[in-house]
């Protein structure tokens, strides 16, 4: 019994934080099945996106309740009206930094205009098609954040803290929830070794401002304008997945090791530029809001439902 205890039973009575984790990933796909199969219904890939979205989000809901024994804000998603102005903040760097690399592109001819988006010929209406995607974009943002920061980060975080080693164990958190990130990727369509090192850098990027503030508002409006500007607006490839129905229509014709080709920025030097420029920034913005660097006391703090199992 007391092997059962120290293998599954954390002192705090809660189940170990690698097995949350593992459950949760569980319970997602679990959930998945059904909703996928509804979404299937409607055809499309952008609703299979939106069905997975929920599954992660009732997901990491059920799990925190049950397993981890805190409500949903508690990973990182206290919207209060500061956390929309982060998200704001984030969705406005992300914005300023996409569109330098396209300009960079641009001054050096590596770039190529050939239109705007409601001059391609559709049988589907130009609004509605980009408003599909951004709000696709949008879901991929938050339960992408949620769940990679929120949840695996978090608990990564309290998996490795012994009381004292807050700082080290939120780096080691980091590492493994990027490389976890970068991995969920492998997948995409024209992924290159050096895409995987940009994501995996733009895992660290995003977990920045949640380890230091505790909150995801940045890392939400950082990733939802990186895709949906860089895809929306630019009509280049996000993480290799092409959307062709952007307001404007550009093509890479620089090198790819540059601009990354069929990947995207992301799978480009341009792509490592631009996350160090984002961390940079985002950096600057923590300070200047006189954030302490060092990882939050948020991600180590006990479970506010805590008094449901004591």
């Amino acid at each position: 019994m007391d092997f059962f205890n120290t293998l599954f039973v954390s002192p705090d009575g809660r189940i170990r934080a690698g097995w949350r984790l593992l459950m949760q990933l569980a319970l997602a796909l679990l959930l998945y099945i059904p909703l996928s199969l509804a979404a299937s219904v409607f055809g499309g890939q952008n609703m299979q996106i939106v069905a997975f979205g929920i599954a992660v989000t009732l997901s990491v809901w059920i799990a925190g309740w049950a397993f981890d024994k805190r409500p949903i804000k508690d990973f990182g998603l206290r919207m209060d009206t500061q956390w929309w102005r982060d998200c704001l903040a984030g969705f406005l760097i992300a914005t300023l930094v996409m569109t330098l690399i396209v300009l960079f592109q641009w001054l050096m001819g590596w770039i190529e205009f050939t239109g705007f988006g409601w001059n391609r010929s559709s049988q589907r209406n130009f609004v509605v098609q980009l408003g599909g995607y951004v709000l696709t974009m949008a879901v991929v943002g938050f339960y992408e954040e949620l769940w990679s920061r929120g949840y695996q980060l978090r608990n990564l975080t309290e998996g490795f803290y012994n009381g004292k080693n807050r700082n080290t164990a939120g780096l080691i958190a980091i590492a493994i929830s990027s490389l976890v990130f970068g991995f969920l990727h492998i997948g995409n369509p024209n992924i290159t070794l050096l895409g995987i090192v940009v994501i995996f850098l733009a895992g660290a990027m995003l977990a920045l401002p949640y380890v230091v503030t505790g909150q995801l508002g940045i890392s939400v409006g950082l990733h939802f304008a990186w895709n949906v500007i860089m895809g929306a607006l630019y009509g280049l490839p996000v993480s290799g997945i092409r959307f062709r129905q952007s307001v404007l229509q550009f093509e890479a014709t620089g090198p790819e090791i540059w601009t990354g080709g069929r990947f995207g920025p992301e799978g480009g030097i341009l792509g490592v530029i631009g996350v160090l420029l984002l961390i940079a920034m985002t950096w600057a913005l923590l300070r200047y809001r006189g954030y302490p660097t060092a990882i939050s006391k948020e991600l180590v703090r006990e479970p506010s439902m805590r008094s449901t199992y004591d």
